[in-house]
């Protein structure tokens, strides 16, 4: 799962805990800041070591107090660093890597969006006017920022529902959308995953080995290796185990890379569907009734 954490008076996140996040969402770093003009600047694609950097030498010296941390972890779009965010909210929400001077509001999602595509179709569909979409590469995220700009964040984010969460930094400091959000050393956070915890009754089989490498990051316990789980996610859990048939351990292995058990449950269900193009009618038959369901 991705991490949002945004500073909002100048309390910047010390090394370590930027570390501890991008160890747990490892596909890209990034970071944007208001300028005392106004205006935003951003650079993505980035490591830990670099946001530190530019928070000691640049955001520190120059008295900057706003800012908006971003590690990602790869669901939708894959991993490709123009698909780091923010996106900048405009018709053509741009792949830049870095703008140093933009009037533009700047987004930033945690979460999988599953339903962005019937939303851009929806709205391009009944939109009076004549619309493009924006060129290269594309990501829920990005479409959320196309989306921002054409119908207004705040009613594009009504559209997002669920546990994903949003954080738009604007000429008057940022703005959050989504429940759930958390505290971590004064700042607020998209999740706390990424904060370490003591482990406790570690598997003699090595789960924490299995979690890949980021056993700091987990209270793992032998009776119940998904105890770091949320009510809701527990609830999506026990779907995910009964609709494709999984065990707790080995639903534990398909965590170990940083995702969500929404973003497992988003690639399982993508997964499924691409199978299910090549399936002929009588394997068709043949899975239904061996999940005990009926065809409709």
């Amino acid at each position: 799962m991705c991490v949002i954490i945004c500073i909002d008076d100048g309390n910047f996140p010390s090394k370590k805990t930027l570390k501890s996040a991008e160890d747990m969402n490892s596909h890209g770093g990034s970071i944007a800041w208001l300028n005392k003009d106004g205006t935003k600047s951003y650079k993505k694609g980035i490591k830990a070591k670099e946001i530190t950097k530019i928070i000691n030498t640049k955001l520190i010296p120059k008295g900057v107090n706003t800012a908006i941390i971003h590690f990602r972890i790869a669901s939708v779009g894959g991993v490709k660093k123009d698909l780091n965010h923010p996106f900048e909210i405009s018709s053509s929400v741009t792949l830049n890597m870095e703008n140093m001077n933009t009037q533009k509001d700047l987004l930033f999602h945690n979460g999988t969006w599953t339903e962005y595509t019937d939303v851009l179709v929806d709205y391009l569909r009944t939109s009076k006017k004549y619309n493009t979409i924006p060129r290269g590469n594309y990501s829920d995220s990005r479409i959320m920022a196309y989306l921002a700009h054409k119908m207004g964040v705040k009613k594009m984010a009504r559209k997002v529902t669920g546990w994903n969460k949003i954080a738009v930094l604007t000429s008057k400091g940022i703005v959050k959308y989504g429940e759930g959000w958390c505290k971590y050393k004064g700042n607020a956070c998209s999740n706390n995953y990424f904060i370490p915890q003591p482990i406790t009754n570690s598997w003699e089989s090595g789960f924490p080995s299995m979690i890949g490498g980021y056993q700091d990051n987990f209270q793992v316990n032998k009776k119940d290796p998904l105890g770091y789980l949320n009510a809701d996610e527990l609830i999506e859990m026990t779907n995910i185990l009964d609709m494709y048939g999984l065990t707790e351990m080995e639903l534990a292995d398909m965590l170990a890379d940083g995702s969500s058990i929404y973003d497992i449950a988003h690639r399982l269900e993508q997964e499924e569907r691409a199978w299910h193009q090549y399936m002929d009618a009588e394997d068709e038959v043949a899975y239904y009734n061996n999940k005990g369901l009926n065809q409709v």
